[in-house]
């Protein structure tokens, strides 16, 4: 399994146009790609540097492929490039293999496993 992240610092009108791009572009469009599996979407409980006072929050969006991340170049190409012009930012992009993960509901019961 192989994950892509995403991770760049906007500022909280940034923020939901981000999540409005990633809900309504991003993921119909991963979606209909064969090797997507899901997303994550997360928000850091800090500001940009831990000191600033400009409000800037970092967000890091990861997805997650079955095998390989073919075909999902052009559509990550054109989100960093809304979070450039929405953000004035660019993103730092990595790729990952994912080689354990674990999900559970918050009555402990388990919903996913990887392996």
């Amino acid at each position: 399994m192989k994950c892509r992240q995403l991770t760049f610092y906007a500022m909280p009108e940034a923020v939901e146009i981000a999540l409005v791009t990633i809900s309504e572009d991003v993921v119909p469009r991963y979606i209909a790609l064969p090797h997507f599996l899901g997303y994550v979407v997360l928000l850091s409980d800090t500001h940009a540097g831990q000191g600033d006072t400009d409000g800037r929050r970092q967000l890091t969006v990861m997805s997650f492929w079955h095998t390989g991340l073919e075909g999902s170049d052009a559509v990550a190409r054109e989100f960093i490039s809304e979070v450039n012009r929405v953000a004035g930012t660019n993103p730092s992009r990595k790729s990952f293999d994912l080689l354990k993960a674990m999900w559970r509901d918050s009555n402990g019961e388990e919903l996913a496993e990887f392996p």
